[in-house]
């Protein structure tokens, strides 16, 4: 039986991709829920705080979206990437940092500076919305 002809390299790596599922995107837009509140002073709690990350424009501006309201930060990380880290301030004394591990678990820190400085720490995990 003469030899099989050599399999182009692209019909290899085609095949071998068969059966995978395929990598998750890695970027905005972020849906969070954290479920642990920290307070410097008084320890942590059980909590439920909800926030996402989100484009409000083609122009790639981003917002960190809370009941409090939007904010603008920038995304400190390289784009597409995990671990991925938000950063924003000045909304009502406000600065905040939203980091968001490769296993989507994540922390979110608020320092609140418009009067006697306090910071809250929440952990929880970070979906990709759709």
């Amino acid at each position: 039986m003469p030899p099989l002809p050599p399999v182009p390299t692209a019909l290899v790596a085609l095949g071998l991709g068969l059966g995978l599922p395929a990598q998750a995107a890695q970027a905005e837009p972020w849906d969070c829920r954290f479920t642990v509140e920290c307070l410097v002073a008084e320890g942590c709690a059980a909590g439920g705080f909800g926030a996402q990350v989100i484009a409000v424009d083609h122009a790639g501006e981003l917002v960190l979206s809370t009941v409090t309201g939007d904010s603008p930060v920038d995304r400190l990380t390289p784009e597409g990437a995990l671990p991925a880290t938000y950063a924003g301030a000045g909304r009502d004394g406000i600065a905040e940092l939203l980091t968001i591990e490769t296993d989507r678990t994540a922390i979110l820190t608020l320092h609140i500076f418009d009067g006697q400085a306090a910071a809250i720490t929440y952990l929880g995990t970070c979906e990709g919305m759709t």
